[in-house]
């Protein structure tokens, strides 16, 4: 009887389990390590679940329980960078940028004498 695609597939990442989970450990991706493989993402996933591997977050690091994760800076190409840093320096000379104290009376205070001085500048 002849194997199924997905039988072959599944012996193949069962025999490469420990260098799967060392890649996954030493931070390579899911995506990169299937790409390696040439096999779906998903099916990695699935394995790494199986194999009962704690799967990291996307995009967030963790350092410990009680600090908050870490957001990794997204990179974009030098000619978006670009296009983004010249929106944002048009952008910024049309906004108006207040600084305001965290603390729920000094919002009220502030938010107060601003519409005061909207409303005298709009007279």
């Amino acid at each position: 009887m002849t194997e199924t695609n997905k039988s072959i597939i599944a012996k193949y990442i069962d025999e490469n389990k420990d260098s799967i989970i060392q890649k996954y450990n030493e931070n390579m991706s899911i995506s990169e390590i299937a790409e390696s493989y040439g096999v779906a993402e998903s099916t990695i996933y699935s394995r790494l679940v199986k194999w009962d591997v704690k799967i990291k977050r996307c995009g967030v690091i963790r350092r410990r329980r009680d600090e908050k994760p870490i957001r990794q800076k997204r990179k974009f190409s030098p000619e978006l960078q670009a296009k983004i840093e010249e929106n944002t320096r048009i952008n910024n000379k049309y906004i108006r940028f207040y600084n305001t104290v965290e603390t729920g009376k000094d919002k009220f205070l502030v938010r107060n004498i601003l519409k005061k001085t909207e409303a005298i500048a709009n007279e």
